[in-house]
C-alpha cells in the first residue's frame, strides 16, 4: 500500500472540500441537516509554475448532497502502514524563510535566508541519500496578522515556491516525491508561544483566543490591548516564528504482501474462522475494500474488538461507524484512541453530527498539524453550519 495514499471515505462522490461558500441546509427533526448545497468555487491559491501533481487546484461542482454524505466526505482513515513497522525513518524539519511584505519568491540572499537554507541543507542532504520510498511533505504556515485570505494565499504560494526550490536544489523528481499543503494562519502556534512566553499579558491574550474563533475579531481585540502595545510586542516576539515551512521527511521499506489468491483465502476466513487471523492479516484483508463500505467496517470492527491495542484498528473502526451513521459505536472505539492526533478530525465530525459545531471546530483546529487540508475543509463546513443555526 502506498504511504502517500491516505485512505479517505470518499464513497464514490469524488468531492474535495476546500472552501464551501454559502451552504444551504434543510434541518431534520433531530437538528442535523438532511442535505447541504455546495456551490461552485475554486481554490483561492494561485498555481505556481511547475507546481506538480501534488498541489491543490480544485474546482467544486454544484451538487446537492445528503448530510450523511457530506459527513462521510469529512472523515479520514488511518494508514495501516503507520503501525506496520514499514517506516524506516521519519524526521521533522522546520525552515524559517524571510520574505519582503507580500512576496512569495524565495530569495536566498534576503534576510537570514542564507544561513537558514545552509542549516536545512546540512540536515536534509544525508536523508536524501536514502531515495527508496522517499517522501517529503511540506506544510506552510502564516502568522495571524493582516488579512486571513491573503495570509492563506501567501502560505500556499510560498510553500509551492519552496517546493520548486527543493526540486532544483537537490535534483528531485517532480513525481509526487515532494508534496505541498498549507495551514494558513497559525493561531494554535500563537497560543503555544504566548502560553510559554511568561509575558504579563499572556492571560489576557489567551482569554481572547478562547473567547472567539473569528480571526478578525481576535485581531481587533488583540490590537486594542494596552493601546496597541501588546500587539506590537507579539509582532516583534512571536509572529516571525509562525511564518514557516515544516518538512516531514519519511522513507519506507518494502513490506511483503500476500498475493491475490492468499488474500481471497484470508477474506473467506474472516467469516469462517476469524479467530485464526492475525492483526497483520486483518489489515491486509481490509485493504481489499473501499473505506466506508460495510465490508470495510466489518473487518475493522473485528480487528478492533480482537486487538484493542491496535490504534489503526480503533481509528478505522470509529471512522467506519461514523460513515454508517452509527455514533454510539463510534464513541465506543473513540475511547480507545481518543488521545491519538489522528482521531481529531473524526472526533470533530462526530461532534458536528451531534450538533456541537463549536467543539467540532476546536478539534478541526487541533488536527491542523496532522492533516491541514482536511481540517481546513471541515472548518469551512462547520462554520457555515454555525452561521445557519
Amino acid at each position: 500500500m502506498n504511504k502517500q495514499q491516505l485512505l479517505q471515505g470518499c464513497l464514490g462522490f469524488g468531492l474535495a472540500f476546500t472552501s464551501c461558500g454559502n451552504h444551504k441546509q434543510i434541518a431534520s427533526n433531530d437538528g442535523i441537516p438532511d442535505r447541504i448545497v455546495i456551490p461552485v468555487e475554486q481554490v483561492a491559491v494561485n498555481e505556481a509554475v511547475n507546481s506538480g501533481p501534488e498541489v491543490r487546484n480544485v474546482k467544486i461542482p454544484l451538487i446537492r448532497l445528503e448530510a450523511t454524505s457530506v459527513y462521510r466526505q469529512m472523515l479520514v482513515y488511518a494508514d495501516p502502514m503507520d503501525d506496520s513497522g514499514g517506516k524506516v525513518f521519519s524526521e521533522h524539519l522546520t525552515a524559517f524563510i524571510d520574505y519582503p511584505a507580500g512576496s512569495v519568491t524565495l530569495n536566498p540572499k534576503y534576510g537570514n535566508n542564507r544561513a537558514e537554507l545552509e542549516k536545512l541543507n546540512d540536515r536534509l542532504r544525508p536523508l536524501l541519500g536514502l531515495r527508496e520510498g522517499l517522501r517529503i511533505r511540506l506544510t506552510g504556515y502564516a502568522s495571524p496578522d493582516g488579512d486571513t485570505k491573503v495570509n492563506e494565499q501567501l502560505a500556499g504560494n510560498r510553500t509551492i515556491q519552496f517546493k520548486n526550490y527543493l526540486l532544483k536544489q537537490f535534483a528531485l523528481p517532480n513525481d509526487g516525491t515532494v508534496s505541498v499543503d498549507w495551514a494558513g494562519e497559525d493561531w494554535e502556534g500563537l497560543r503555544q508561544a504566548v502560553s510559554t512566553s511568561g509575558k504579563d499579558y499572556a492571560k489576557r491574550v489567551l482569554a481572547i483566543l478562547d473567547g472567539t474563533t473569528d480571526p478578525d475579531s481576535r485581531r481587533k481585540q488583540l490590537r486594542a490591548l494596552d493601546k496597541g502595545a501588546v500587539y506590537k510586542d507579539l509582532e516583534r516576539t512571536c509572529f516571525a516564528r509562525l511564518r514557516r515551512i515544516e518538512l516531514e521527511v519519511t522513507a519506507e521499506q518494502e513490506v511483503k504482501r500476500q498475493n491475490t489468491a492468499d488474500l481471497d483465502e484470508l477474506a473467506a476466513r474472516v467469516y469462517s474462522s476469524p479467530k485464526t487471523l492475525s492483526i497483520e492479516e486483518l489489515l491486509q484483508v481490509a485493504s481489499l475494500y473501499r473505506p466506508g463500505t460495510e465490508q470495510y467496517r466489518e473487518v475493522y470492527e473485528l480487528a478492533a474488538y480482537r486487538f484493542p491495542d491496535c490504534r489503526v484498528a480503533q481509528l478505522n473502526a470509529m471512522a467506519s461507524s461514523l460513515a454508517m451513521g452509527d455514533r454510539e459505536a463510534a464513541r465506543y472505539f473513540l475511547q480507545r484512541c481518543e488521545g491519538d492526533p489522528r482521531s481529531y478530525i473524526n472526533q470533530g465530525v462526530l461532534l458536528l453530527m451531534e450538533g456541537d459545531a463549536d467543539s467540532a471546530c476546536e478539534y478541526f483546529r487541533k488536527a491542523m498539524p496532522e492533516n491541514p487540508r482536511q481540517a481546513r475543509a471541515n472548518l469551512s463546513v462547520a462554520r457555515e453550519l454555525m452561521e445557519r443555526r
